[in-house]
């Protein structure tokens, strides 16, 4: 007989549970944090400290003035974690709501005493080693995959004396830091208590996880094999299933001890079909599970001590002979488990585990926004052509254009299989071809979580009107030319007009628009109320791309590919096989190049890639061809590259090249379908035309002005020549010399990063938050994203090569919301390439074409205007990408009315949160 104590190892569920999951959900309406953090005595802001949210990968640093924001976070409770070196770290719960932006401001505590590592060291003896080895067997736990993590800097654990006896206690000055080799994870811990002893134990603190790169293809697999194998027999996993009642499926069989059985229930034998049925028997309450008060919350109800046994796994430390599986005990004081859907406890104070679960602490920890669902379903997933379907659809923001508009556009992508999606295509190219298969742009865009919003601009110089817009990914091109997204795209000269046609609305008996009142005037404030409904009438969530459409100048014409037809999947043979594929799935963005002798011929040999006036560098080897590659790039704009090629014997090698991707085949429409159209005697915007005159011929202000060239700002406040940005003797920097040519241009430095920013004139900020003009080079604008500002942008063009510089300090409506703050267009002599006059003797030069960068819709807001459009001819009235619908499917938006307050035109394009396409095509404000 086999004698079980009453003092068996019980301990209490104590490791961290948070009462939250922050998987991001494409189809939720997410939340944002922000803040500020500041040292609690000098009230100095604290840049680099870390900002992340309890238990999950979601973290951000501080900037260099204290601030951080946290951006697509799941509404609800969670927890706000703080951790700064020399800081005490803090945490805080929180609450966001849907759509909601919440403000944290924080100041943090210096530390009292702040040792340095080789104090802390000098400090531990054999006593303290031997506490650490009990420390990681309590702490880490002391199963297998526990034994490959490690913590990486014991020195800053201490083990002061306990009170109790018998128990053992730890503290960390600092955050310990673990490698979790077996899960692929760094975890970051904030010690706050460690107690335990033989009848309990508590670990509490802030763990911040940070996924470790692999070093190899078959290293990331193991660990997405040993995440998801950790999460099967986890006690969320039992109690996700237990509230399905597929607890048996995924391997988990529960037992109570039996009613009068055994005289005691720790008197068994160690064979449990000699117990089944005498001690214990199926757990199976009449009520397992009930609905708990709050929404999403469930009770499981757990009387008595409860007997699991995982039967899908394996353990050498058996406590049944036939029963060679992992067995663990379960007591929940007051009866009852409080769960979330996902299973994760909300009450773990109550929980006391013992057997096979109690011996899992830390290094079985996965981050709350582990999505264990999809990572199952991937490690089933067969890799076919079917499978790895992807089919692009796009959605503009017109049905019609003029040569100078912005097109703004939304990319959705439908999956062979979405769970796949991550493994597919990141780089999503869109181009404007007009009849006879030219070229007029490409661009590339980065597909972000199954989608893309963008958008490019029209050269007002296009003199055609019959243009075709295409979009695929590379992986597109191995399923044949019918994959590829082609659409029939007018764009008309100033003096053409949209004829009206037949078409009427097209409305889905599942979706519904309501507008706040029947009829609006001019720079009206308008509120529309969208409804999604599914074949039941329930409401259903969706990402939707809306835009108003103003029907006076754009009449109502239909779009010419139903979003249903393009992203309708075929059915791939399974003789398709995967080898037969040329074109590969790209991660990010990649450049081939290739180096050759004098004769032509390919030549082996180690080559240097200066990237952007050598703000970086990359080492690269060509083959036996000459052949190399940068490769999973990621840029937005145009990145300037210096390269060097060396051969074996380190001898210069003069000839490089890059080399053009082939293009995928143009195959037009047979029968393109173009609205019809009509001549005006007046354009539909205003001309403006900057006028010329002779070279002698200057301004009162001093300045030579240029005329007979059209621009899309019109005619520009001040004109700078080359000759005048050279008189002031600086020669390199061009912003310098700009300033002191522009009457209120000012140069400043922006908080503590010492860069240069412009301001021209006192506007407000732009949806991102910048005070910036734009920069355009020979009307080309230069994209100020990231920490790359107007300054940098200009500072990277040579003066010695300018014809001209046009600065225009008003708003510029037809740039959007890029030339809010005004404008600086530079404009190069003939032959000149704005290059930067760093040396580059001996090098190859290059300037390469990255992501195009987004760019918002400017929304125009007449409570909020500091100045308002002397008229307003807005032509499309809203867009909006990401619209999200609620849980009851609706969603509100509002904008503002033209000056024509003629009919307008709703268009609306999205997926349902199951993939199912929505469209629908209404009219508001019908005189």
């Amino acid at each position: 007989m086999r004698f079980f104590s009453n003092n068996f190892q019980k301990r209490i569920f104590g490791i961290l549970f948070l009462t939250f999951t922050t998987t991001l959900y494409a189809f939720s309406q997410s939340a944002s944090v922000k803040g500020i953090v500041k040292d609690s005595e000098t009230g100095e802001t604290l840049p680099f400290c870390n900002v992340f949210i309890n238990n999950t990968t979601i973290s951000t640093v501080t900037d260099m003035d204290g601030a951080y924001i946290l951006e697509g976070l799941e509404p609800g409770a969670i927890e706000l974690s703080f951790s700064f070196m020399g800081y005490e770290a803090q945490t805080k719960p929180i609450t966001l709501n849907p759509g909601g932006t919440l403000t944290v401001n924080l100041s943090m505590k210096a530390l009292e005493t702040e040792l340095s590592d080789v104090e802390i060291k000098a400090k531990r003896d054999k006593t303290w080693e031997r506490d650490l080895r009990k420390f990681e067997n309590l702490f880490l736990g002391n199963d297998a995959v526990a034994g490959q993590s490690q913590i990486e800097n014991p020195w800053v654990i201490d083990f002061p004396e306990a009170e109790e006896k018998g128990s053992f206690k730890a503290e960390a000055l600092l955050p310990i830091e673990i490698m979790n080799n077996y899960l692929g994870y760094k975890i970051t811990f904030d010690l706050k208590e460690f107690f335990d002893n033989p009848t309990s134990y508590r670990i509490a603190g802030a763990a911040r996880f940070e996924e470790m790169t692999p070093e190899s293809e078959n290293q990331r697999t193991a660990w997405e094999q040993n995440r998801a194998d950790t999460y099967r027999k986890s006690p969320q996993n039992m109690f996700r299933a237990l509230l399905t009642g597929e607890h048996q499926k995924e391997g988990f069989y529960l037992y109570g001890d039996k009613a009068g059985g055994s005289p005691s229930m720790n008197m068994r034998s160690d064979i449990f079909a000699n117990e089944l049925g005498r001690s214990v028997v199926e757990y199976k309450p009449d009520n397992l599970v009930t609905k708990a008060d709050k929404p999403g919350e469930y009770l499981i109800n757990m009387k008595g001590r409860i007997e699991i046994h995982y039967q899908k796994g394996y353990t050498q430390v058996n406590t049944y002979k036939d029963a060679p599986y992992p067995v663990s005990w379960l007591e929940v004081n007051g009866g009852k488990v409080r769960v979330k859907e996902n299973g994760s406890v909300l009450n773990p104070q109550d929980l006391v585990f013992s057997g096979d679960m109690d011996r899992k602490r830390i290094s079985t920890l996965l981050p709350l926004d582990y999505d264990a669902e999809k990572a199952i379903q991937l490690q089933s997933l067969e890799r076919t052509a079917q499978n790895l379907q992807e089919k692009v659809f796009i959605h503009t923001d017109k049905p019609v254009y003029y040569a100078g508009d912005e097109v703004y556009f939304k990319a959705f992508i439908n999956y062979g299989n979405p769970y796949l999606k991550e493994e597919l295509s990141k780089v999503l190219y869109v181009e404007l071809i007009n009849a006879k298969r030219d070229y007029i742009i490409e661009k590339k865009f980065k597909i972000f979580d199954g989608g893309v919003s963008g958008n490019f601009h029209l050269p007002d110089s296009l003199s055609e009107e019959k243009y075709f817009l295409r979009a695929y990914t590379n992986w597109n091109r191995n399923y044949g030319p019918n994959y590829l997204f082609m659409q029939p795209l007018e764009v008309l000269d100033l003096y053409s007009r949209v004829s009206p046609g037949t078409a009427s609305e097209v409305q889905n008996p599942n979706f519904s628009v309501k507008p706040n009142q029947d009829q609006y005037g001019k720079r009206e404030k308008v509120t529309l109320t969208l409804s999604a409904k599914d074949q039941s009438q329930m409401g259903i969530q969706a990402i939707l791309a809306v835009s108003i459409i103003d029907q006076t100048q754009i009449p109502m014409v239909p779009y010419p590919v139903n979003i249903t037809d393009q992203l309708k999947l075929e059915k791939i043979p399974e003789t398709v096989n995967l080898d037969r594929f040329s074109y590969q799935i790209e991660k990010g963005l990649t450049k081939k190049g290739k180096v050759t002798d004098e004769k032509g011929k390919g030549e082996e040999g180690e080559i240097t890639v200066f990237v952007n006036d050598f703000e970086g560098m990359i080492d690269l080897e060509s083959d036996k061809n000459g052949e190399f590659a940068i490769e999973d790039m990621e840029f937005y704009g145009p990145m300037k590259l210096a390269i060097q090629a060396m051969d074996k014997k380190g001898k210069p090698i003069e000839n490089v090249e890059l080399v053009e991707d082939l293009k995928a085949p143009v195959v037009l429409p047979l029968n393109p379908i173009f609205p019809q159209t009509t001549k005006a005697d007046e354009a539909i915007r205003p001309l403006q035309l900057i006028e010329p005159i002779s070279a002698n011929e200057e301004a009162e202000d001093g300045t030579k002005e240029k005329k007979s060239s059209q621009a899309i700002y019109g005619d520009p406040d001040y004109i700078v020549t080359g000759d005048k940005l050279m008189g002031t003797g600086n020669t390199v920097d061009l912003v310098n010399s700009l300033a002191g040519n522009v009457p209120g241009m000012r140069v400043i430095i922006a908080g503590t990063s010492g860069q240069q920013q412009i301001r021209i004139r006192g506007g407000g900020s732009s949806a991102s938050g910048s005070f910036e003009p734009v920069v355009m080079v020979n009307g080309a604008v230069r994209p100020s994203v990231g920490s790359i500002t107007a300054a940098d942008n200009l500072r990277t063009i040579d003066p010695r090569d300018i014809d001209r510089v046009e600065v225009v300090s008003r708003i510029v409506s037809t740039l959007g919301e890029q030339g809010k703050n005004g404008v600086i267009a530079v404009y190069l002599k003939e032959g000149g390439n704005g290059s930067d006059p760093l040396g580059t003797k001996g090098m190859s030069m290059f300037t390469i074409e990255g992501y195009q960068p987004p760019q918002s819709f400017y929304q125009v807001d007449y409570e909020q205007e500091e100045e308002s459009m002397a008229k307003d001819i807005r032509q499309t009235l809203y867009w909006n990408p990401i619209l999200v619908t609620d849980e009851s499917g609706n969603a509100s938006i509002t904008f503002f009315t033209n000056d024509n307050a003629g009919p307008m035109t709703v268009e609306i394009r999205g997926l349902s949160i199951n993939g199912a396409p929505i469209s629908g095509t209404f009219t508001i404000n019908q005189k």
